[in-house]
């Protein structure tokens, strides 16, 4: 009887591991599938499934390679880079399989400038890749990537004469399309080459719409090149057609944007807006699968995508400018609409997910209350408009200012405010003269007395509130909020009631000194060899930010690091030191005495602890007095508890307790937190952070506060939030001038860095 049953377990076991094999290799092939078609996000999901399937060496390594070549697409290079180098180094799987990962990886390596690694990867892949032809070929192809431009263009014409032996149409089009590409970059002495593999994809392209329209496509660039643009844009038009009844949505943007530039240069004003909505409405379509790539920290989003929303921006105010006020009024609309799916844009590839910004979107902040304006810069290459709203009408303003200028200005207030410089006041008038000025005269008409400001690109670097009119600063006048886009927070106020506050702080750090990020690790071991803080001078609350941005500088410093703090004592109490925040204790305590709350202080202050307070009680306020920094991704973005690191996706997994559900948190205020010098995606952190926690105000700060300042403002900003029809913006301007009446602090380098993001009432 006991080998009846030992039989049918075997048997039982084979089916489940023939079923478990077949879903593995289901979700292989799907994830291909999706890969082809550029469904990435799809392709991720199958991907990562089959990962979890994986029995044998051999699927783990494919499951890895595969998804490896997946996040490249998606430009998660990072992640990519370690299952690519795992799936490599585990042996297993086809050599044509890790010959493909070793080219995809030395491509990835190649766009971080380690050039030599990236060589030698791709002969390592080129031995592997056996008796492929094709992918044998786009090795070389991007082996002639790294060569110098006369070897180069050999190189491609010795690849050109080979491509013809491959069999099949669509791979010779895939790898002639590459090869043109490369030969345009060569500028005349590739133009030949270029053309000629052009055309040959043309001619292989028989009954295949999607190649046909790049070969037409990649023809009319070619004109454009030369300035033949009524032969590129008839080859533009020859590409479009080409798709009809093809879902190309990736290629249609492209083709639709460079149609519409080129009708704008010509004049041609109906035509080109016609085609820039056709551009943006394929970006629409497929907003989810189109990767962003990140260079130092930088985005290619505004490189990009960004101009196609701000050349049908352009397009539109110019047509607004010269309509009848109703038609004006729609036109402006239209074009508010279209810069909010920028700023949609830019929060999600911040925050490296779509669905984070879709789900938190609102109805368009319009009719807001009485005595309130909303200011909305649109940074344009020629000029500066500037759109406001005062309760349900909408007004078109146009400065003479280029965005180069602007730029520069923008940044040297930003600098001047960090280093509290005196020529903070010349940069701070000119931006005014700019930003207010030309809407004085409709701000003091309406009586109002609230602005939000909805800034754009390098604006967001700038407290408003330091503007300067030549005898007073903006806050001076007015209460001000910013807002990351008009369709982002809920504009309605909530019943007022007492805030049930958790106070979270760290004045001296414990064990989170051994869990810091390399770029702080190296910034700390600088300033330890420079010799810490003096204690004569005062203190603010700034990180020690380094420079490493690659894999083995990083390496290199953790290591130095962690050998620091364990073979040396004295190293260990420096940090200690360096990190400490001694106003932040003397903040809680103020703030103590009259606030209900709770207090998680140093060692209480833990990640679990935190955790714990949040789950068990639905607080309207939580105050985190610690050190942060906002980065230019949400990766780079972090808050430091008594014991550990929590990033923006821990924090919002912790803040998205079912009890904020049915009431969401009123305030998130982080005192000590920074943003990274220059970068001006680092204030989208602070708005980050409110969105997926579902937080409708957040309270930060754009550069380090002095410690001594931000303990007197912050009682200052709870005090007057407590007091009946009083709005968070207006106890913040209350704390700000509160504080710019004292001598010490009366700089705009004290006060102005803190803003209110998000809901101002």
């Amino acid at each position: 009887m006991r080998w009846h049953h030992l039989f049918f377990w075997l048997i039982l076991f084979a089916d489940f591991a023939l079923g478990a094999a077949n879903n593995y290799t289901g979700l292989i092939n799907q994830g291909q599938d999706y890969l082809r078609q550029g469904q990435y996000y799809l392709a991720q999901d199958a991907l990562l499934a089959a990962r979890q399937m994986a029995v044998t060496p051999t699927q783990q390594a494919t499951a890895d390679g595969t998804l490896g070549l997946v996040l490249y697409r998606m430009r998660h290079f990072q992640r990519a880079e370690e299952l690519l180098r795992k799936a490599i180094d585990s042996n297993a799987g086809e050599s044509w399989e890790r010959a493909r990962w070793m080219a995809t990886l030395a491509e990835l390596r190649a766009g971080m400038d380690a050039t030599e690694e990236a060589s030698s990867l791709y002969t390592e892949a080129f031995n592997l890749s056996s008796d492929d032809k094709k992918l044998k070929l786009g090795i070389r192809l991007g082996q002639a990537r790294l060569m110098p431009a006369e070897q180069r263009l050999k190189e491609l014409n010795s690849i050109y004469d080979n491509i013809a032996a491959i069999p099949t149409p669509e791979d010779r089009a895939a790898l002639l399309i590459n090869l043109a590409g490369q030969a345009r970059e060569l500028r005349e002495a590739g133009l030949p080459l270029a053309y000629n593999s052009l055309e040959q994809v043309r001619e292989d392209a028989g009954h295949q719409p999607r190649l046909l329209a790049e070969a037409l496509g990649g023809l009319a660039r070619l004109y454009e090149d030369q300035e033949r643009s009524e032969d590129a844009l008839s080859l533009y038009s020859q590409a479009i057609q080409a798709t009809e009844g093809v879902e190309a949505h990736d290629l249609l943007l492209e083709l639709e944007w460079r149609q519409g530039r080129l009708y704008h240069r010509r004049q041609q004003r109906t035509e080109a807006l016609m085609a820039y909505q056709r551009a943006v409405d394929h970006i629409e379509a497929i907003r989810q699968d189109i990767p962003v790539e990140y260079h130092h920290g930088r985005s290619s989003f505004r490189e990009t995508l960004a101009p196609i929303y701000l050349g049908l921006a352009d397009l539109l105010l110019s047509e607004a400018s010269q309509a009848s006020e109703e038609r004006k009024t729609q036109l402006l609309r239209r074009v508010r609409k279209t810069v909010e799916l920028i700023k949609q844009s830019e929060l999600e590839d911040f925050l490296g997910g779509r669905c984070n910004v879709q789900s938190a979107r609102t109805s368009l902040l319009d009719n807001v209350a009485a005595n309130t304006a909303v200011i909305y810069p649109i940074i344009l290459p020629d000029r500066l408009e500037l759109l406001v709203s005062i309760g349900s009408e909408i007004r078109q303003y146009i400065q003479p200012v280029d965005a180069d200028t602007l730029q520069v200005r923008s940044r040297r207030l930003a600098d001047s405010l960090r280093k509290a410089t005196d020529d903070v006041t010349v940069h701070a008038e000119k931006l005014y003269e700019w930003l207010i000025a030309p809407i004085e005269s409709e701000l003091s008409r309406n009586n109002v007395q609230t602005l939000v400001i909805v800034p754009d690109g390098v604006l967001r670097l700038i407290p408003m509130a330091a503007l300067y009119d030549g005898k007073q600063y903006l806050i001076e006048r007015y209460a001000i909020a910013s807002s990351s886009g008009l369709t982002l927070f809920n504009p309605s106020p909530l019943a007022k009631r007492g805030p049930k506050t958790l106070l979270a702080a760290m004045s001296e750090p414990g064990p989170v000194i051994d869990h810091l990020p390399p770029v702080i690790m190296e910034g700390v071991v600088r300033s330890d060899e420079r010799g810490y803080h003096n204690e004569r001078e005062p203190r603010t609350r700034a990180l020690p930010i380094g420079q490493a941005n690659n894999e083995a500088q990083i390496r290199k410093v953790r290591s130095a690091y962690i050998e620091k703090l364990e073979k040396d004592p004295q190293f260990m109490l420096n940090v200690k030191k360096q990190l400490s925040l001694p106003g932040v204790a003397k903040e809680v305590e103020v703030m103590s005495k009259w606030l209900p709350h709770t207090l998680l202080m140093n060692s209480d202050f833990t990640v679990k602890g935190f955790k714990q307070q949040v789950v068990q009680e639905p607080y309207s306020v939580v105050h985190i007095a610690s050190h942060g920094l906002f980065g230019g991704t949400a990766e780079t973005s972090f808050i430091m508890a008594y014991d550990n690191i929590i990033n923006i996706d821990e924090l919002d997994r912790l803040l998205k307790s079912d009890k904020f559900k049915q009431q969401p948190m009123e305030l998130l205020t982080l005192s000590a937190c920074q943003t990274a010098e220059g970068d001006d995606r680092a204030p989208l952190g602070l708005s980050g952070i409110a969105l997926k926690a579902n937080v409708r105000s957040a309270l930060g700060s754009l550069w380090p506060v002095d410690d001594a300042a931000a303990a007197k403002l912050m009682p200052e900003f709870y005090k007057a939030m407590l007091q009946p029809e009083t709005s968070k913006a207006q106890a913040l301007q209350h704390a700000q001038l509160a504080l710019m009446k004292d001598k010490q602090y009366e700089h705009p380098y004290f006060w102005a860095s803190f803003i209110l993001v998000g809901n101002w009432l």
